[in-house]
């Protein structure tokens, strides 16, 4: 375990982090907000490539600005010591629909990363963002039944920042990689679940590039997903995405006081079934793993030096699918 294997340098870490904690808070944030800024010519390309043509880049409002202030000064301790080494980037665009969210970037030869997300965020409630993306997965029969996602505690864009940086501490850290404490029995390699868990309904999702599942069988796939150790649907679409997901709401549980709940009601109103994924079992077990990697302040080596960013480098996109 990494835990187990954490050195001596760890202790005196944390002795560190413990002196003026408010005042250190407040510079990575500054840190931070100093690389708010446009997004790269590179990542605009990207939107518009997938057919995103009216994309542009968002200049912040003050208010705005303020609230991406207030997310990052919200973020785990951890995740925000990893995005002072490795975020090279904040942006936000116009012109993406919806359904999309934005793309987490690394940085060519500089092992940083870009994060480019629409603006659209800041207008629209957490529970609008969560069932927009989740009726993505089902097709209309004529059932008259509705699939409706409510998210508690915080906001969209709170829970956007906890997922991608989450990106930016896997990809930085290789926390994914095959066989690891955080993905062993779940996942065979990045895109493979394993065996037990390949042949569940919960598993066969556009978020695995399956084909879209009639709104009518919705009850059957969620009691499916509740005996998985995935939070979400989308955390079966890869095990990054799986430990984004898990990373954010468990941030959104415990520090927030935030819940997730997803409803299926009939043509009527009437609830069918109500789920509280945070309380599965096997998310729960997983919980405590990311309680764990929360607290271990130093998942990975080479962060001893915050690097400002530069006015231009160019960007070699990865998008994460779907995001």
């Amino acid at each position: 375990m990494m835990i187990a294997a954490m050195s001596l340098s760890l202790i005196h870490f944390a002795h560190a982090m413990q002196q003026k904690p408010v005042q250190r808070e407040a510079v990575g944030t500054e840190l931070l907000m100093d690389r708010v800024g446009p997004p790269s010519d590179e990542a605009v390309g990207v939107f518009k490539y997938a057919g995103m043509e009216h994309v542009t880049p968002h200049v912040l409002t003050t208010p705005e600005r303020a609230k991406v202030e207030a997310v990052l000064n919200s973020l785990p301790s951890l995740t925000k010591h990893l995005l002072m080494k490795k975020l090279h980037r904040l942006a936000f665009v116009d012109g993406i629909p919806g359904e999309g969210t934005g793309l987490t970037s690394p940085v060519a030869k500089t092992g940083s990363y870009d994060i480019t997300l629409r603006a659209s965020i800041f207008d629209e409630s957490f529970s609008t963002f969560l069932t927009t993306k989740e009726r993505r997965v089902f097709t209309d029969d004529g059932s008259g039944t509705v699939v409706s996602v409510e998210g508690t505690g915080t906001d969209a864009l709170t829970y956007v920042l906890l997922h991608e940086s989450t990106h930016v501490m896997d990809r930085s850290c290789g926390l994914t990689a095959s066989g690891t404490w955080l993905v062993g029995g779940i996942w065979s390699v990045e895109s493979d679940l394993a065996p037990q868990l390949s042949s569940s309904v919960a598993a066969t999702t556009i978020f695995r590039g399956g084909s879209r599942i009639e709104v009518g069988k919705a009850v059957g796939l969620y009691e499916a997903l509740s005996k998985t150790p995935f939070v979400t649907l989308y955390a079966t679409a890869s095990s990054s995405e799986d430990l984004a997901e898990l990373v954010a709401w468990h941030e959104i549980q415990s520090q927030h006081h935030g819940n997730l709940i997803v409803v299926v009601s009939d043509s009527l109103g009437n609830t069918l079934q109500r789920w509280e994924p945070l309380t599965f079992p096997g998310v729960q077990k997983r919980f405590s793993v990311v309680d764990q990697l929360l607290a271990s302040r130093l998942p990975c080596s080479g962060l001893s030096s915050i690097r400002k960013p530069t006015s231009r480098t160019p960007v070699r996109v990865r998008r994460y699918p779907g995001d």
